[in-house]
């Protein structure tokens, strides 16, 4: 049973994001591409456990309304600095705070956060927001399809649960100050802060403390890049060939996560994923610093960690009170 579910899960993905693949390569926008796939990926998988249409179709709304309005929020606001720290820390807020579940809510987080590694401005994040609600309707078709042959499903009851009014201000507070690092460092790859505290808190569960989680995701972030950079390293900067692993990487990555909660595998391969795409998506390989990527990656993993630990902290006087 459980393996049918992760295949389920793993399937839906797949075909979600190889749909917004082959739209994103007609449509050739280079700064939705990332959302678009990534959006398709997880929401597709927080779906397809909902075998009922009508609340399938509410929480695909809630996702994409969510997502574009984060991603719009928090991407137009590049040449403000101060603005996009107190927008980011609302949007944060109200999301945490508002959404109905916490699988969702860091989906919405998630989403909003990558614009931080986009182009800014107005026009560029509704491009975007455009791109988010076509990627809702693939992933709504394909959830719905999958659930015609395999109907039910199972989800974790931490993830259908909503956040407290507390844990939202807390994970608000650990993402506000990695918005201010990020901000203060001006190294895009800092945005990496508040990707570590999002991707972290989606992978939160009882079997998987905090701790264990941070040392995991500390460990297999420089082991994702080095691996993405060694297999870059084969191809000629303009061979398409090495974006044909992304999509089995990527489901592989999900697959193992799904079936053997292994959060050290599913960092490592979805860094490399994300290494091998962006770096193809985005045409940079001429401009792909490697070292400085993986050490500043790395950093920012470790700060990341380090704010997640401290707001353990407080989240733990919430449960002995």
């Amino acid at each position: 049973m459980v393996l049918e579910s992760v295949l389920k899960k793993t399937s839906a993905l797949f075909a979600a994001m190889l749909i917004m693949a082959a739209v994103w390569g007609v449509r050739h926008v280079p700064g939705a591409g990332l959302q678009m796939v990534v959006f398709a990926f997880l929401s597709s998988a927080a779906l397809c456990s909902k075998s009922d249409f009508n609340v399938r179709t509410l929480r695909c709304i809630q996702l994409v309304t969510g997502a574009a309005l984060a991603q719009l929020l928090i991407g137009s606001f590049a040449d403000y600095p101060m603005m996009r720290i107190i927008v980011s820390m609302l949007v944060s807020f109200f999301v945490l705070a508002l959404m109905p579940e916490r699988q969702s809510a860091v989906i919405v987080l998630l989403i909003g956060y990558l614009s931080l590694l986009s182009p800014p401005g107005l026009t560029a994040a509704l491009n975007r927001c455009a791109d988010i609600a076509l990627a809702g309707a693939a992933v709504l078709a394909v959830t719905t399809l999958c659930n015609l042959f395999e109907p039910g499903g199972t989800e974790n009851a931490a993830a259908e649960s909503a956040y407290t009014l507390r844990q939202a201000v807390i994970i608000t507070a650990e993402l506000t100050v990695g918005s201010i690092i990020f901000q203060w460092s001006k190294h895009e790859q800092m945005a990496w802060i508040m990707l570590t505290v999002i991707f972290v808190r989606m992978a939160e569960n009882p079997q998987n403390s905090i701790e264990s989680l941070v040392k995991q995701r500390i460990a297999a972030v420089p082991l994702g890049i080095i691996a993405g950079g060694i297999y870059l390293a084969c191809f000629d900067s303009t061979s398409v060939q090495m974006i044909y692993i992304v999509p089995f990487s990527g489901m592989f990555c999900f697959f193992m996560l799904y079936l053997k909660n292994d959060y050290f595998i599913f960092t490592f391969l979805f860094i490399f994923t994300l290494t091998v795409f962006t770096d193809w998506m985005l045409g940079s390989s001429k401009r792909f610093y490697f070292t400085d990527i993986m050490l500043s990656r790395s950093v920012a993993a470790m700060i990341g960690g380090a704010l997640l630990l401290l707001g353990k902290k407080f989240m733990q006087k919430e449960s002995v009170s």
